[in-house]
C-alpha cells in the first residue's frame, strides 16, 4: 500500500523522538515537527524563519561550525556530527545531528533536511561505562605490576646472591694471599654464569615488552630448524621423540635469527615439561595466507603471505583459562623454582616485534600446538651470507670516539677497544663529543650511549655529528630500547645498536661489521592491488638493493605503515585501489607521518593530483607501467 504525501507529512510532524525540520539554502528554518518542539523547546511559530545556528553554543557559532556543516553537506551530500546544542530555556543537551542536502530534479540544491536526536543519556551511560572500564583496567594493571615486580625481585635476588656471593668469596681468597687458582677459576665462572643468566632474564623481559631491539636478517626457516635439531633433541631428552616436517619451497622471512632460535628453544622446553612421561614433539613449516577476515579478528595482524612454524606436543595441554594467560610475564603453572614464566612472553614479544602473529591451539589432556607466523620476505637479499670468523674480523686500527656518561662503563669500553688495536678518544656528554669531532676529522666511528646528560642525547648527538660529517659511522649502545632509535622494537633505518651488557668479543665483531658494511638501503612501501604488477615492480626495486614491503589494499597499507613505525622512506601508491582511492590513502598516510614522501602511480596524466599537491615537494607522479629506470629516478628524486 503506498503512502500519500499528506500521510508522510503527518508521520514526520508527529515523530517525537527526533527533531526533523527543513532549512533553506541560507540555513533559515522553514518547518518544524513535534519532536523538534519537544527536544528544543520552541513552538513552530517561535522558531520558523530564524537561522538554525540559534541552537549552537556560542563557542561553536564563533568557530563557524554551523556554516561548515552546511558547506560539507553541500559538497558531500551529508554532514554528520555530535556536539552540545542549546534548548530554549538555556540548558544544553548532547546531540547527534545529520544534515542532508536536498536537490531538485536538476540537481540544484534547494535546501537542507536536518535531523537531531537527544543522546545525552546515552553519552552519560557511555562515560560511566568507560570510567568503570578504566578503573577495572587500572586495577588489573596494578595487579599485573605487582606480579611482574614480585617475579623480577625473586629471580634477580637469586641471581645477585650467586654473583655477589662468589665475588665476596673471591675477594676474601685474594686478600688471604696465595689463592688456589682452580678455586678462583670456579668462583669467577660461577659469578659469570649468574651474570649471564641475569642478562638473559633482562632480555626476556625486554622481549615481552617489545623493547628488545631486533637485528633482522633474511633467513630460510628450514635451514634454521635443521641447524637447531641437535640442540633441541639434547634439550628434550631421550624420552621425547622429535620429528621435523619441512615444507619445500618455503618462503624466506626477515627476522632476528638469534631471537627466533631462543623462541623455538623456549617452546621446546615448555613442550618437554608438558610431557614428563615422554611423548613426541613435531616441528612443521609451511607457507600460508592470512586473509582480511582473519586479520581483522586478531590483534595487530596484517593480511598477507606468511611462513609458519608449528610446534606440536602430545603433552598435558592447557585449559582455556591457562591458555588465555599463557603469554603473560611470570605467569606459570610450574612449581616455585621450576621456571621464570618468561618463556612464552619472550616468544610473544619477539613475534609481534617482527610483524608476525602467534597463536595457541590447545585442549587439556590433548596436547598443544603453537603456530608462529612470520611475514614473507619479498625478493633477494644477501645479508644472510656467512660472515668471516670473529678471529679474522675482531681487530682494527681506526680512530673511535666513545661517548658514555657512566665512568665504569666508559672505562671498560675504551680499554676493550684499545686492546683490540683501536685508537680511542672519550667524552662523557654530547657537547664535548661534538667539539672533539670538529677537531679530529680522522674519527672513523662514533660509539655512543643513547641516554646522555646535557643538551644532546645519543640520537641527537649522532644526527648533529652526521650533519657535519656525513660519512661518519655510528654505533649506539643502551640498556634498553629507547624511542630515540627504536620504534616498535625495530631499529630505525640505518641505526646500528649493541645492547648492554656486552662483551669485548661482541663489541669487536659489531664494530668490524659496521666499519666494513655497505651503506643502508632505501625502504619502500608498494601499494598495488594487481598481484603480477606488484611482483614485477618489487623485483625491479629489489634488484637495485631496495627493501620492499607490499600491500594490496589501502587498509593493509595503513596497518603495515603503523607496524613499520617510520621505517618507510617512500610510499608508492596506485591511484585505483579496491577499497579507496589512492589520494584518500595518501591523506591517511600523511595523518600518521606528515613528511612521508609519496609517489603516485597513475594510468593517466594525474593532472587532478598535481593540482591538489601543487606545492608539496614530497609528492611525485609517474605513469604506469612500472619501468625500472623511471621508477628509480622518481624514488631518488623524493628521498634525496
Amino acid at each position: 500500500m503506498s503512502v500519500s504525501h499528506e500521510e508522510y507529512q503527518l508521520l514526520v510532524e508527529n515523530v517525537v523522538d527526533y527533531a526533523i525540520f527543513m532549512l533553506n539554502r541560507e540555513g533559515i528554518i522553514t518547518n518544524w515537527n513535534m519532536g523538534a518542539e519537544r527536544i528544543k523547546g520552541y513552538m513552530a511559530s517561535e522558531i520558523v524563519g530564524q537561522h538554525f545556528s540559534k541552537f549552537y553554543t556560542e563557542e561553536d557559532r564563533l568557530a563557524g561550525v554551523p556554516e561548515r556543516g552546511l558547506e560539507h553537506a553541500k559538497l558531500n551530500g551529508k554532514w554528520e556530527a555530535q556536539g552540545w546544542r542549546m534548548r530554549k530555556d538555556g540548558t544544553r543537551f548532547w546531540a547527534s545531528v545529520v544534515i542532508n542536502a536536498v536537490r531538485d530534479r536538476s540537481s540544484n540544491i534547494i535546501g537542507f533536511a536536518k535531523i537531531t536526536r537527544d543522546i545525552t543519556e546515552w553519552r552519560d551511560a557511555q562515560e560511566a561505562l568507560e570510567k568503570a572500564q578504566e578503573q577495572l583496567v587500572q586495577a588489573q594493571k596494578m595487579e599485573g605490576v605487582g606480579q611482574l615486580t614480585g617475579g623480577i625481585a625473586h629471580d634477580f635476588n637469586n641471581l645477585l646472591t650467586v654473583i655477589l656471593g662468589n665475588l665476596d668469596t673471591l675477594s676474601k681468597a685474594v686478600k688471604d694471599g696465595a689463592p688456589d687458582a682452580a678455586k678462583l677459576t670456579r668462583l669467577i665462572e660461577s659469578a659469570q654464569r649468574g651474570a649471564q643468566r641475569a642478562a638473559s632474564l633482562t632480555q626476556r623481559l625486554l622481549a615481552f615488552s617489545r623493547r628488545a631491539p631486533l637485528d633482522p636478517r633474511v633467513i630460510e626457516l628450514g635451514r634454521l630448524v635443521t641447524g637447531m635439531s641437535d640442540l633441541l633433541r639434547r634439550s628434550l631428552g631421550e624420552q621425547i621423540a622429535m620429528e621435523t616436517v619441512l615444507s619445500g619451497g618455503l618462503w624466506r622471512v626477515n627476522v632476528d635469527p638469534n631471537q627466533l632460535e631462543i623462541a623455538l628453544l623456549n617452546l621446546a622446553i615448555n613442550a618437554r615439561d608438558a610431557m614428563p612421561e615422554g611423548g613426541r614433539l613435531t616441528i612443521e613449516t609451511a607457507n600460508t595466507y592470512l586473509d582480511d577476515a582473519y586479520a581483522a579478528a586478531q590483534s595487530e595482524v596484517v593480511p598477507g603471505q606468511y611462513a609458519v612454524i608449528c610446534i606440536t606436543d602430545t603433552g598435558s595441554g592447557m585449559s582455556k583459562e591457562v591458555a588465555a594467560r599463557a603469554f603473560e610475564p611470570f605467569f606459570t603453572t610450574k612449581e616455585i623454582g621450576q621456571g621464570t614464566g618468561l618463556g612464552l612472553s619472550q616468544v610473544y614479544g619477539f613475534v609481534k616485534q617482527s610483524g608476525g602473529h602467534v597463536k595457541i591451539y590447545t585442549e587439556a589432556g590433548e596436547g598443544t600446538t603453537i603456530k608462529i607466523y612470520l611475514p614473507r620476505f619479498m625478493g633477494d637479499d644477501e645479508n644472510d651470507a656467512p660472515k668471516d670468523s670473529m678471529q679474522s674480523a675482531a681487530t682494527g686500527s681506526e680512530l673511535i670516539l666513545v661517548v658514555e656518561d657512566e665512568p665504569d662503563v666508559r672505562d671498560y669500553s675504551c680499554e676493550s677497544l684499545r686492546e683490540l688495536g683501536y685508537t680511542v678518544l672519550e667524552a662523557a656528554e654530547g657537547e664535548v663529543a661534538l667539539r672533539i669531532i670538529e677537531e679530529r676529522p680522522d674519527i672513523a666511528l662514533l660509539f655512543t650511549d643513547v641516554g646522555l646528560p646535557g643538551k644532546f642525547n645519543g640520537r641527537q648527538l649522532a644526527d648533529e655529528a652526521k650533519r657535519r660529517r656525513p660519512k661518519l659511522r655510528v654505533l649506539f649502545t643502551t640498556g634498553y630500547a629507547r624511542n630515540a632509535i627504536v620504534h616498535d622494537g625495530r631499529l630505525d633505518p640505518g641505526v646500528q645498536l649493541i645492547t648492554k651488557p656486552f662483551t669485548s668479543d661482541a663489541l669487536a665483531s659489531k664494530l668490524r661489521d659496521l666499519l666494513d658494511a655497505r651503506r643502508p638501503r632505501c625502504r619502500v612501501l608498494l601499494v598495488e592491488d594487481e598481484l603480477l604488477i606488484q611482483m614485477m615492480a618489487a623485483e625491479h626495486l629489489q634488484a637495485e638493493d631496495i627493501e620492499v614491503d607490499v600491500a594490496s589494499t589501502a587498509a593493509a597499507a595503513l596497518q603495515r605503515l603503523r607496524l613499520l613505525r617510520g621505517e618507510v622512506d617512500v610510499a608508492i601508491v596506485d591511484v585505483g585501489l579496491p577499497d579507496r582511492k589512492g589520494d584518500v590513502l595518501a591523506s591517511e598516510m600523511r595523518s600518521l607521518y606528515p613528511n612521508l614522501p609519496i609517489l603516485f602511480a597513475t594510468g593517466g596524466s594525474g593532472d587532478v593530483l598535481r593540482e591538489r599537491y601543487n606545492n608539496d615537494s614530497r609528492i611525485g607522479y609517474f605513469e604506469k607501467p612500472y619501468l625500472p629506470e623511471a621508477l628509480l629516478a622518481k624514488i631518488r628524486e623524493l628521498v634525496s
